[in-house]
This record gives structure tokens, C-alpha cells and sequence, in this order.
């Protein structure tokens, strides 16, 4: 039964709820709002690389099909120069020890013991821990000295006349791996589909968009925080895809929390591969490095950035653009700070199987409709050296 309402109506009379059936009409916004869409930047790199800004059209030249679930790639590196020494070096020649490194060397070669200066010619490779020096070209003489620390390869010499040295090449490793099955359902009665909503998009317009971002935040994390596996228990393999973090190992840093240690971690960064690099930082590496850096920082070009909000800090080691990750948080991995050479990652896809929305999902019969993006792709990171990690505490 109505309530009897005395004297003129105000907006107080009119029912306050919207499933109350409202003949107030309130100002509702027309668009939900979503938070934190742009959580995806590996992606955005990854996916739009080579596209044109404007138009989005074009080849993505990070994104290659593979025809196959595993896909392969080869790896080299060129003939060792750096080695490590140990135990002591006579000037007068004699054996020297690198441990498990003398397939590097033949007779002939030219090598420098860092630590004494000291310059020999290898005249024989004993076994795989020794070789056999001259004396120390230089004239040096006095007692045995360490050879702890680095050897370097400076070249070889040769006699007049001689005949060709031995060849020595490397071997390409061979790697591999995964492309991961990511499924992400969307479904509604189709009474609510068609209900009018107090929103202008229909509900299953609004989760259409906002799984479709879900979906690709899913697949970022992956690329990030997954581990290289199969699993073939049951009917049918799994295959989990490898990220990041899982594959650098030779250059991850922790307690980087000044601009000298920046710095010197930069030195790793560097070390190896292009001298233009991302950093994909943790809020708080961010607001460090922006600290000490403001007068070394420019935003890069809106047409050159993906959509995305990329600083560049200038180095002598090289340049960095820095990109603000927010998925890297929490109490472990809100400190870090991951440094990529982005040559050498590749976004790979099966076959027909690049990330889809696939509609009418629903079983027979069923009065609703279910749509669903699948996507089955993984990450190619070749050469872990050209890339680093780096944490303001633990890692």
C-alpha cells in the first residue's frame, strides 16, 4: 500500500534506490569506470612494435606465429676472451690453472695474467685445467705471483711461414619454450542481456571489455612471474610458459638504493647487447630513481611510446626508458626493477590461436549467451645476459 505524503513533493519523496524502481531519474554515469586498465606495458610494447602510432596498422614485429606449442630457438655467443685464473704463475713460465676453460685456448695464443701484468704465449694445452706458458714476454723475473683473477685472450702470434692454427667455434645451444592455453569466459541470461540498464552499455558489453583487459593482464603476469613447464597427467598436456624473472639469472642485484649503486647496476645492464634498454620499475624504484635523476629525465614522444608514459634517463653506459610497471608490487616485488633489451623478446603465438574472442560458447539449448577470449601464446627471451633485475632491498 502507498504512504500518504502532506504538502509539496520534494527529490526526499521520490524512492532513493535504483532497484526500487525509481521515478527519480539520478545522474548516473553512462560508462562504467574501470581502475588500473593500462597494467599490460610488456604487451603494449610487445604487440605494437612496428605498428603505425596513428592508425594501428602495420606488421608488430614482436609478435611471430610459431606452428608448433614448443618453439625453438638457437643461441651463440662468441669465442670466450675473459677467463679466470688460479693458484700461482711462474715469470719463467710453466703451467698455469684455469679451471674447466682451457678449451679456449691453443697453442699460439697470446694471454695476460691481470693481476701481475704479466704477458705469455701458451705453448701447449696440458688437459682441460692446465696449460703450459712461455716465459713472461715482458722480461719480468722474481718469485712465482698469483694468477687468481682474470686471464684475458689478447690475441696470438704466429711464425713465419707457418701453417693454419687449429679452428675453434662455438656451438649454438638450442632453447625452447612454451606456448600457454589462457582462457577467460564471459556468460549472461538472456533476460539480463536484454534489460535496460541505468548505464548506457549493456552489462555484458561492459564485461566483454573489461575480461578482454583481465584476459590481457592474465597473459602479462605470465610473461613476468611464470616458470618453463609441462604437465602430461592427465588426458592432454598442460604447458606453462616461461617469464622473466624465471630466466634472468646472471645479473640480479639487490639493495639498489642510491645513484651510485644505480649506476654500478647499470654497469650489468650494459654489459652486453644494444645501448638502448627498457625499465619496467616498481612504483617505488620510480620515484627513487626520479629523486636524484629529474635534470637527466625526458618523456619520449607520445607517437613513440605505445600509449604508454616512458621516461628516458641518458648514462654512459647507455640509455634507459623507464616505464612505471604496477603489477610489479607488494612487499617483494614493489622494490624491483627489471631491465630488458627488448631485441630479444618475441611474443609468440600458435597458429590461428592469437588471442580471440570466441562468441556463442554456451552449451545447447542453454537460454544465456557465454563468449570467451583464448589466447595459446608465450614469451621468447633470448640471451639472459643482455638483460637485469634489480631490487631497492631483497630479491
Amino acid at each position: 500500500m502507498s504512504a500518504s505524503a502532506t504538502g509539496i513533493r520534494g527529490t526526499n519523496t521520490a524512492p532513493a534506490s535504483a532497484t526500487a524502481m525509481p521515478t527519480r531519474k539520478y545522474d548516473v554515469a553512462d560508462v562504467i569506470s574501470l581502475l588500473d586498465v593500462n597494467q599490460y606495458p610488456l604487451l603494449a610494447i610487445l604487440t605494437n612494435a612496428g605498428k603505425d602510432p596513428v592508425t594501428k596498422q602495420g606488421k608488430a614485429m614482436k609478435k611471430v606465429e610459431t606452428i608448433d606449442p614448443q618453439f625453438k630457438w638457437f643461441e651463440d655467443e662468441f669465442g670466450k676472451r675473459q677467463l679466470t685464473g688460479s693458484g700461482n704463475v711462474d715469470p719463467d713460465g710453466g703451467n698455469l690453472t684455469l679451471t674447466a676453460q682451457t678449451q679456449y685456448l691453443q697453442a699460439g695464443d697470446v694471454i695476460m695474467v691481470a693481476a701481475q701484468k704479466w704477458v705469455f704465449e701458451v705453448q701447449s694445452v696440458t688437459d682441460v685445467d692446465t696449460v703450459v706458458v712461455g716465459a713472461e714476454l715482458g722480461g719480468a723475473t722474481g718469485a712465482a705471483a698469483s694468477a687468481a683473477g682474470d686471464v684475458w685472450l689478447i690475441g696470438n702470434v704466429n711464425e713465419e711461414g707457418a701453417t693454419l692454427r687449429a679452428i675453434k667455434s662455438t656451438l649454438a645451444a638450442e632453447v625452447y619454450g612454451y606456448a600457454q592455453i589462457f582462457r577467460t569466459p564471459i556468460g549472461i541470461t538472456e533476460t539480463a542481456k536484454n534489460s535496460k540498464m541505468w548505464t548506457k552499455e549493456n552489462d555484458f558489453d561492459y564485461q566483454r571489455r573489461k575480461k578482454g583487459i583481465e584476459h590481457m593482464i592474465d597473459i602479462e603476469r605470465a610473461f613476468l612471474f611464470g616458470k618453463r613447464g609441462i604437465v602430461t597427467s592427465g588426458t592432454h598436456p598442460k604447458r606453462f610458459t616461461a617469464g622473466i624473472l624465471s630466466r634472468i639469472t646472471t645479473y640480479s642485484t639487490a639493495n639498489v638504493d642510491t645513484e651510485a649503486e644505480f649506476e654500478t647496476w647499470l654497469e650489468s645492464l650494459f654489459a652486453h647487447g644494444n645501448s638502448e634498454k627498457y625499465l619496467f620499475s616498481s612504483a617505488a624504484v620510480v620515484s627513487m630513481i626520479n629523486g636524484w635523476a629529474k635534470g637527466k629525465l625526458q618523456v619520449m614522444a607520445a607517437d613513440k611510446a605505445y600509449g604508454l608514459r616512458i621516461v628516458t634517463y641518458n648514462s654512459p653506459h647507455g640509455t634507459v626508458h623507464i616505464i612505471k610497471h604496477p603489477l610489479l608490487t607488494g612487499t617483494t616485488y614493489g622494490n624491483y626493477a627489471i631491465g630488458l633489451d627488448m631485441e630479444c623478446l618475441t611474443y609468440r603465438y600458435l597458429s590461428n590461436r592469437d588471442t580471440k574472442l570466441l562468441t556463442n560458447r554456451q552449451a545447447n539449448g542453454e537460454d544465456s549467451q557465454v563468449d570467451e577470449y583464448l589466447s595459446e601464446v608465450g614469451l621468447q627471451m633470448e640471451q639472459t645476459s643482455r638483460h637485469a633485475i634489480m631490487s631497492m632491498g631483497a630479491l
